[in-house]
């Protein structure tokens, strides 16, 4: 058989993007992504559609095409267009949209089919042989994409999810109202493109933490405490979803920390930026994560370990960080509860409800980022439950299908739920009694649960406290 060989097409590839787009380069096609078992992490929009343009495979394969195609016609390259003004990257990027509209073809239209297909959740990172990181080239795709063509109104929505959440949260009942309109729905689902929003905590998390500690925030003050204050002391770090949508579980963590003994401190809120890396607004992105590690550099400067509750935006500061940031390591790191818990064993033991007879063990369904960007994380938390005297159940499942905003951008949405009944779904108990034993770590798998079987699973703090005001 006589043909172009793989070799021959990529040696055409402009050498300034071989170690750029090295995880596309790298995939050698072993297939292992090609995995349609219901519980497996491994990319769920390639096990729901059956697609090859849909697996980390096919995705690479677009993409060192897509990379050969503009090395062989560098006038069309961005970095010449970013140079332009203003005004004319506005014309530019509004004749190329509209011949897009008009069906003219161009085969990054084809690459982005394919990326926005992709739900973010990093399970190629761990589960591919060879690591081949699909969120990561996705979103340096999707900036250069959207260098030539405009962005739907929806992504400017999403990426903004922290500071429009930051006002809207204040006013929850206003907007919450808003929302539940059935032609704002509408408008929202058909001209927008997204739908079935999660309602906003009837609550501020600033109001509900007045009443228990009205004691402001200050850095300074921190620095001032001795190292045994230090040590028994904890920050929560606010995430845009926990702290607008469920300030509930915040609250609640808050209170099982003080039950522990130690003297906690809910920082300010301050945007982590990962809705805008999902969106490819990178160098937004960029400066996001350059202010906020510089905060979070000077507030972990003070020796107190510092906490957050959402998986997703936890571990975006051990990935997207480090690369946007060009480093090897972050100076300060986020811990995970469960991370912090273990590293306070002695604090959980003395609050064991072991002497109480528990017949009911508490099954546990896992973020997808989080069991494969932190593979041991959620082992650590059958090790928490244990010390507190308790049975905890992992139960092996793929993803939910949420996935941040993936599912819910309306053209997502038969693929969100066909992913859940893949598995979520069949690990749900049809008697309400014993919902109240399913956890759930990620946000956006409670609010899908939520969403398609009706009931809000708690998050293994609020497990715990339950239990630990119980026992008193």
């Amino acid at each position: 058989l006589e043909g172009p060989l793989r070799g021959q097409k990529e040696r055409q590839i402009d050498k300034n993007y071989l170690n750029e787009y090295h995880s596309a380069i790298s995939c050698n096609g072993n297939a292992a992504c090609l995995d349609y078992s219901p519980d497996s992490v491994m990319c769920p929009s390639s096990r729901i559609t059956r697609e090859n343009i849909h697996s980390p495979k096919g995705r690479s394969s677009l993409i060192r095409e897509w990379l050969r195609l503009i090395s062989l016609n560098p006038q069309k390259t961005v970095p010449q267009i970013i140079r332009k003004d203003l005004i004319k990257n506005f014309l530019s990027k509004f004749f190329n949209t509209m011949r897009k509209v008009k069906g003219e073809y161009d085969f990054s239209h084809e690459v982005y089919d394919s990326m926005v297909g992709c739900l973010v959740c990093k399970a190629c990172v761990t589960q591919c042989p060879v690591n081949v990181d699909v969120p990561e080239f996705r979103s340096k795709f999707l900036e250069l994409y959207h260098s030539r063509y405009f962005h739907p109104l929806k992504d400017y929505l999403i990426g903004s999810t922290e500071s429009l959440g930051r006002l809207f949260s204040q006013m929850p009942w206003l907007i919450n109202s808003i929302l539940g309109l059935s032609f704002c729905r509408e408008f929202l689902k058909n001209k927008i493109g997204l739908k079935d929003f999660p309602k906003y905590s009837p609550e501020s998390l600033r109001k509900r933490l007045l009443n228990y500690d009205k004691t402001a925030f200050n850095i300074d003050d921190l620095y001032k405490l001795s190292p045994e204050e230090s040590k028994n002391s904890v920050i929560i770090l606010q995430d845009a979803f926990t702290s607008f949508y469920e300030s509930q579980v915040v609250v609640e963590f808050y209170q099982l920390l003080k039950k522990l003994g130690f003297s906690v401190y809910v920082a300010p809120f301050h945007p982590n930026g990962k809705p805008l890396h999902i969106k490819g607004f990178l160098k937004k992105f960029r400066n996001v994560a350059e202010r906020n590690i510089k905060w979070l550099t000077h507030v972990g400067g003070s020796g107190i370990p510092i906490v957050g509750l959402d998986p997703s935006i936890v571990l975006t500061y051990r990935d997207e960080y480090i690369k946007i940031l060009g480093q090897n390591n972050l100076k300060i790191k986020v811990l995970l509860p469960q991370e912090f818990l273990m590293m306070n064993r002695d604090n959980c033991r003395k609050h064991s409800v072991k002497s109480m007879q528990n017949f009911e063990e508490y099954h546990l369904l896992g973020h997808c980022t989080e069991k494969t960007t932190a593979e041991s994380a959620l082992e650590l938390w059958k090790d928490v439950f244990d010390l507190f005297g308790l049975d905890l159940m992992l139960i092996s499942s793929g993803c939910c299908g949420m996935a941040g905003t993936y599912g819910h951008e309306t053209e997502h949405y038969e693929e969100s739920l066909g992913i859940y009944n893949l598995s979520w779904r069949k690990k749900i108990p049809d008697d309400p009694f014993y919902r109240h034993k399913i956890l759930a770590t990620g946000f956006s798998c409670r609010s899908q649960v939520m969403r398609f079987d009706g009931f809000r699973p708690l998050h293994p703090v609020q497990a715990l406290l339950r239990e630990v005001k119980s026992f008193v």
